[in-house]
C-alpha cells in the first residue's frame, strides 16, 4: 500500500512539472514565430533575404566607428620618502583611438546585439600637482592605454606611462652673486616619470547613449632624479570623460 501511494505521489508531481513547463515552451515558440514574422516583413521591405535573429548575424565590420574622449580627473600623489609626502592636483587628458577590434558576445542577435569593445588609445595627459610648503609640479605623459569594454558598458583599462615633470620650489630661493650679495632666483628641477596604472569605470555612451563616462583607479610612478635616486609615487585618480562616438562613413 505504501509503495502504491509513493508511486501515486511521484506521478502527480511529474505531471505538475510537465504542465508548468508548457506555458514557458509556448512563450518561447511565440517569440520565435514573432522573430520570423519580423524578419519576413523586413525582407519584403528591403529586398534582402531573411535572417535568423537567434544566431550571430551581425558582421564585425559593420560595428566599427570613430571614438575619442576628453577627461578631467582629480589626482593624489603619495611619495614614499621621509616624511611621506601626499599632494593633490588635477589632470587633463584626451584619448585618441588608434586600434579597435569589436567582438560579438555569445547570444548576440540583430534584436539584441552584445558587443565587446577592445581598443588601444594614445592619451596625451597634462597634470598639475601642488604642495604648499614644497613645490608646484607640472607634468606631461603621452600614455598608451588598452581598454576592454563589456557589453553592459563597464570597462577596465591598463595604461603605460613615460613622461616628463618640472617642479618649482614654492619657498624663496636666493643665489650668491660674485660680489658677495644675494639675489632672489627662480629655482626648479626636472624629472623623468616612468610607470603605469589600472582604471575601471562605466561608459554611459555604450548602452544609455549618454556621451559621459566615469572612472577611478590607481597606479605607480617612478620619478628620477631625487638626490640621484628613483622615488616611487602611488597615484590615485577619479575622473569624468566626454565621449565622442561617430559611425564611419
Amino acid at each position: 500500500m505504501k509503495l502504491f501511494y509513493f508511486h501515486y505521489k511521484t506521478s502527480i508531481l511529474l505531471l505538475l512539472f510537465i504542465f508548468c513547463q508548457l506555458p514557458l515552451l509556448h512563450a518561447q515558440t511565440k517569440n520565435e514565430k514573432a522573430n520570423i514574422k519580423y524578419n519576413k516583413v523586413l525582407s519584403d521591405l528591403t529586398g534582402k533575404p531573411t535572417i535568423d535573429s537567434n544566431k550571430q548575424v551581425l558582421k564585425v565590420e559593420g560595428l566599427k566607428y570613430k571614438k575619442h574622449f576628453f577627461s578631467v580627473a582629480g589626482i593624489t600623489s603619495i611619495a614614499f620618502v621621509k616624511p611621506i609626502q601626499m599632494t593633490f592636483g588635477v589632470a587633463l587628458s584626451g584619448g585618441y583611438r588608434i586600434f579597435s577590434k569589436p567582438k560579438l558576445n555569445e547570444g548576440s542577435s540583430t534584436l539584441n546585439p552584445k558587443i565587446i569593445e577592445r581598443e588601444i588609445f594614445i592619451k596625451p595627459t597634462f597634470g598639475y600637482i601642488y604642495r604648499k610648503r614644497y613645490n608646484t609640479s607640472f607634468f606631461f605623459i603621452p600614455e598608451i592605454a588598452y581598454r576592454h569594454t563589456f557589453a553592459m558598458g563597464i570597462f577596465t583599462e591598463v595604461n603605460v606611462d613615460i613622461g616628463y615633470q618640472y617642479s618649482k620650489l614654492n619657498a624663496p630661493v636666493y643665489e650668491r652673486q660674485g660680489d658677495g650679495s644675494f639675489s632672489k632666483v627662480r629655482y626648479g628641477f626636472h624629472n623623468v616619470l616612468v610607470g603605469g596604472k589600472i582604471l575601471a569605470g562605466y561608459d554611459c555612451s555604450k548602452k544609455l547613449e549618454v556621451p559621459i563616462a566615469i572612472h577611478f583607479g590607481t597606479g605607480l610612478l617612478f620619478r628620477y632624479p631625487n638626490n640621484k635616486k628613483w622615488v616611487s609615487n602611488i597615484m590615485a585618480e577619479v575622473g569624468i570623460s566626454y565621449v565622442f562616438r561617430r559611425e564611419k562613413e
